[in-house]
């Protein structure tokens, strides 16, 4: 079970530059949809590239669990947990949207409640926050990872903000979606040429408990 998990592990680590790269790129692609409908009349196709992308770069975040888990596993457990809700939420907001679009159901807003699309911001932002705070707490060359990790809870933060006060209007919506984009793909670019602080070690109760 534990050389089972340990390449899991390794798989986690070798998709993530690449997951946050398709991420990035999907979410540039709805960034320019936003930029369109925002400041021009032309006609757009579906957009069903935000929610995707989120989830794909969400999927590439677990990517560095395994580095965190072996330095901070406290951190790391409680990180993946959050992670886990995140990624289930933003898998259903990614299924009603494809719905959408095929016409099956009328729009996310009227199938899932306020709530529950606020619990996924919720969850994606303390997500990103603590596996950004973790990656920091390695030290060296993996702050800067650790930087760009927390970019996208930042720019979660001003949108929750945005949507309890007055609103997300056209110009902010392209700036933030312009934003997850840079910071997905420059994110996947680091990742690619990050050297990990540490070997995966596992610990005694762990390879003894069967």
């Amino acid at each position: 079970m534990v050389v089972g998990n340990i390449k899991h592990e390794d798989a986690a680590e070798q998709w993530s530059p690449a997951l946050f790269l398709v991420g990035g790129a999907l979410v540039t692609t709805h960034a320019t949809i936003q930029a369109i409908n925002a400041f021009t009349a032309m006609t757009t196709p579906p957009d069903v590239f935000v929610t995707t992308g989120h989830l794909v770069a969400l999927v590439g975040l677990l990517g560095l669990y395994p580095v965190l888990v072996d330095r901070t596993p406290r951190l790391a457990r409680v990180a993946g947990a959050v992670a886990t809700v995140a990624i289930a939420g933003w898998s259903i907001m990614t299924v009603t949207q494809f719905l959408t679009v095929a016409g099956v159901v009328s729009s996310m807003t009227d199938v899932l409640p306020g709530a529950l699309v606020v619990v996924v911001l919720a969850s994606i932002t303390l997500t990103y926050v603590l596996f950004g705070v973790g990656t920091l707490r390695l030290g060296g060359e993996s702050r800067t990872v650790g930087l760009l990790v927390l970019a996208p809870a930042a720019l979660f933060v001003v949108l929750l903000v945005a949507y309890a006060g007055m609103g997300v209007s056209a110009g902010l919506g392209v700036s933030i979606g312009g934003g997850f984009a840079l910071s997905m793909l420059a994110l996947g670019a680091r990742l690619r040429s990050w050297d990990r602080p540490t070997e995966h070690t596992v610990p005694t109760n762990d390879a003894t408990a069967g």
